[in-house]
């Protein structure tokens, strides 16, 4: 019976670590999808490597997903001797299909009907040199663009928010950001902020300097104002599908009838309570107080059972970010990943061949 339970524990973690290897597979295809058809043909400068990649290939230095190749790999080695492999190991999965999955969307004639439908003519765009081009009048639409770019930050953020979901990393110049944050006192959100910043900027720069090399061939500095709404767009996505997919509520309910509360907390959610002894300030009195910790799909529940069982309760709902523990998501190292767990799996089954060998 013990050794069952043991087995389908195991069994439960292995296929919670494939889950989360395919979340981040997912993630990291959804971002290469969003930025080989929404972004690179327009030369939308949204920030991250993509706008690097952008920036020299409109300078004719090798092509945007060559570029992808070069950055990823690069700035996965330079974080792996800076800030050690384990912390770039959660970067790897992405690191090694990101630029996969780019080349192969963007070399593919299937992606020139999307992006027709997207530019609103036919024949617009066509395979040169390997990589979807757009192959029409200059992009001048601004209206149209920015339908583009919302749709393009939307799902860069949709999927960068399930890559960190799976406890992956699409690495790029979050690494920068994280070098940077180990030597100085910059916090690792500003210094983000900060380079995507300066890579849409450097596109703005460089069209109004090179406006014979940029501006007549993809109206760079336009799409390059549409980019800067399109990293915003982006951080929202992330926000929404990462971290409010993570929310909880902590509810304090101060309140005359707090077994009546505890009763149903245990019966109907299957959870516990936190219950205090508080003084009021005013009156000086004692009351009693009951904490809540529960899920936000529960928070209908709870609310109409507080209003109609004590509704001169005194409630304040917080929401927060992460809650680990009994009845929630367990607690894990951030050393942990679905990367780690696979490693440990392998070297275990290496070891017991070699004891079964011996």
């Amino acid at each position: 019976m013990i050794l069952n339970k043991i087995k389908n524990e195991k069994t439960k973690n292995i296929l919670k670590r494939i889950y989360h290897l395919l979340l981040v597979l997912i993630g990291t295809f959804i971002l290469a999808f969003a930025n080989a058809f929404f972004l690179v043909p327009f030369n939308i400068i949204s920030g991250g490597i993509s706008g690097i990649g952008i920036i020299f290939s409109e300078l004719g230095i090798l092509t945007v997903d060559i570029w992808q190749y070069i950055l990823c790999w690069g700035l996965f080695l330079i974080g792996s001797l800076i800030l050690g492999f384990k912390f770039t190991l959660n970067t790897l999965l992405s690191t090694i299909f990101y630029p996969i999955f780019l080349s192969i969307l963007v070399r593919t004639p299937v992606g020139t009907n999307l992006v027709d439908l997207l530019y609103g003519q036919e024949g617009v765009t066509q395979i040169i040199e390997g990589v979807l081009t757009i192959n029409a009048e200059p992009l001048n639409d601004a209206g149209r663009l920015l339908i583009i770019s919302l749709f393009g930050g939307s799902l860069v953020g949709l999927g960068c928010g399930i890559t960190f979901i799976g406890g992956g990393s699409t690495g790029g110049v979050d690494i920068i950001s994280f070098i940077i944050n180990k030597y100085t006192s910059f916090s690792i959100s500003a210094c983000t902020f900060i380079i995507d910043a300066i890579v849409v900027v450097v596109g703005l720069i460089l069209d109004l300097c090179m406006p014979g090399e940029f501006g007549e061939t993809s109206s760079l500095f336009l799409a390059g104002l549409v980019g800067i709404i399109s990293a915003f767009v982006c951080s929202f996505a992330i926000d929404k599908v990462y971290t409010t997919s993570n929310k909880s509520y902590i509810c304090d309910i101060i309140t005359d009838k707090p077994n009546e509360i505890t009763e149903y907390v245990n019966r109907e959610l299957d959870r516990s309570t936190t219950i205090f002894t508080v003084v009021g300030g005013y009156t000086k009195q004692e009351k009693t107080m009951v904490r809540i910790v529960f899920s936000r799909r529960e928070y209908i529940k709870v609310k109409d059972f507080i209003a109609e069982i004590d509704p001169n309760a005194f409630v304040t709902y917080t929401q927060s970010q992460f809650v680990h523990g009994e009845g929630f998501k367990k607690s894990e190292s951030s050393k942990t990943n679905s990367l780690t767990e696979v490693k440990k799996l392998i070297n275990k089954i290496k070891n017991r061949k070699e004891k079964d060998g011996k």
